[in-house]
């Protein structure tokens, strides 16, 4: 779980978004969220009112774990926050898995503080528009033969039973991944954050995306294996259960 963050009374600079699972009425990773959107700028103020938002916008949304709800916080420069849950699948519910596109780009994405998430998706949209004309599902974008990033997701590739994910940034802070990293040091299996160059990405045992929608999914053809496998179960049992879970409406 990460340290408690003790923000100062600021707003962000331009407006965030924390895309979420809501599952049994509860948010399980919102502790995840909170302390992204106060690394990119949010204080107090600001924290709380996205935390209510949160809360407000989950009420009657009290379905089964397994249910796939995706509950949407945006903050405003202002502090404002708005949420709003829908019932869709993930950008990686692709059956037979989502099939990963190489996407060039000339530039480092737009960030802000934190490498958070902003709400203005203009960049990794294009990212995601490209590969869905090369036939693809998911862009691996990449810059001077290094994958920066997903297009909705971020990366892992595991070599030699190791699991490698760029840094962040290029890549946003993603919400899953930070989880991820934590699940897999507990569980012992090695992982590191470090540039990750296309060419090893494609020749890498086993290739998946990370998403706190979606959990983990395996890039078509790539796997699952044993280390996807063990992401897999322990998104599951974040999802299933109440006493790992943040954000609980009560």
């Amino acid at each position: 779980m990460p340290a408690p963050d003790r923000p100062s009374s600021g707003r962000p600079p331009v407006a965030l978004r924390e895309t979420c699972r809501l599952a049994a009425g509860q948010v399980p990773l919102w502790p995840y969220h909170r302390a992204r959107l106060a690394r990119g700028g949010c204080g107090d103020a600001a924290l709380d009112a996205a935390e209510e938002a949160m809360r407000t916008a989950a009420e009657g949304w009290r379905g089964p774990a397994s249910s796939r709800l995706r509950l949407t916080v945006v903050v405003e420069p202002s502090g404002a926050a708005s949420a709003v849950v829908q019932r869709r699948l993930s950008s990686l519910d692709v059956p037979g898995g989502p099939r990963a596109v190489p996407v060039e780009v000339a530039n480092t994405p737009p960030l802000p503080a934190g490498a958070a998430k902003p709400a203005d998706r203009s960049w990794w949209d294009d990212a995601q528009r490209r590969a869905r004309s090369a036939s693809g599902d998911q862009a691996l974008i990449v810059r001077d033969g290094l994958v920066l990033d997903g297009g909705t997701a971020s990366v892992w590739a595991v070599a030699d039973g190791v699991a490698l994910t760029p840094p962040a940034p290029a890549a946003v802070a993603g919400v899953a991944r930070a989880f991820l990293l934590e699940a897999f040091e507990c569980a012992g299996i090695p992982a590191r954050v470090e540039p990750l160059p296309l060419e090893l990405a494609l020749a890498a045992d086993e290739l998946f995306c990370t998403n706190a929608f979606a959990g983990a999914v395996a890039i078509r053809g790539r796997g699952p294996g044993s280390v996807t496998r063990a992401a897999v179960a322990a998104f599951e049992r974040l999802w299933g259960d109440p006493a790992r879970q943040g954000g609980a409406i009560q």
